[in-house]
């Protein structure tokens, strides 16, 4: 009976120890190390019976230290790919211009001149709004910028786009935008305002 009870014991030790050898080699995959935190988390519950016990001492702080180290392990990598994740979104929102605030205050620099508009030939009109941008990033990158004309309720008359490829870092480009303006918008045009809705990097 008393040989029985002693297996029971150490038992829990060498469950404990096998839980956190498990958890520890799958604590690196991703999801999967969901169950990892889980084993790891019994195996400590196991190493901890098994000393109250007294059975196996040895073996059950091997579990444990084991085990700790699989939930620690499982808390990084998931810390880890989180942050990956994290980037990637946020990329992926600075290309599909939802991220044009920060586009713009932290990656490219944008001015908006004033529209001109001269007599050109056959009796047309000439018209340009010159828009200089400059790459603020260490790295060579492309921009797209929308640019909105409004009137004095905020509606919108007319819009343009600029896309500067390939700035290298810290390059400047000047684009000229509504470079066609019809007459019949062209009065309304001189008296708009002009504002940058989008902006989009990648």
């Amino acid at each position: 009976m008393a040989n029985y009870e002693e297996t029971k014991k150490s038992g829990f030790a060498t469950a404990g120890l096998v839980l956190g050898i498990i958890g520890v080699c799958t604590s690196f995959i991703p999801i999967i190390n969901n169950l990892s935190f889980v084993l790891g988390l019994i195996g400590i519950v196991l190493g901890v019976v098994a000393l109250v016990k007294k059975a196996s001492k040895g073996q059950a702080i091997a579990g444990i230290i084991i085990c700790v180290l699989a939930m620690i392990i499982t808390i990084n990598s998931q810390k880890a790919l989180s942050d990956s994740l994290n980037a990637v979104s946020k990329e992926l929102d600075k290309a599909t211009g939802s991220n044009t605030e920060e586009v713009l205050a932290n990656d490219v620099e944008v001015s908006l001149g004033s529209l001109e508009a001269k007599k050109g030939q056959y009796g047309m009109t000439d018209t340009k709004l010159l828009v200089h941008v400059k790459n603020k990033t260490t790295e060579t990158k492309s921009f797209s910028i929308q640019i909105e004309a409004v009137d004095s309720t905020g509606a919108r008359i007319n819009q343009d786009y600029v896309y500067a490829n390939n700035l290298g870092a810290g390059q400047e480009q000047d684009f000229e935008t509504f470079t066609y303006i019809s007459s019949d918008k062209l009065e309304e045009m001189q008296n708009a305002t002009f504002k940058i809705v989008e902006a989009s990097m990648y």
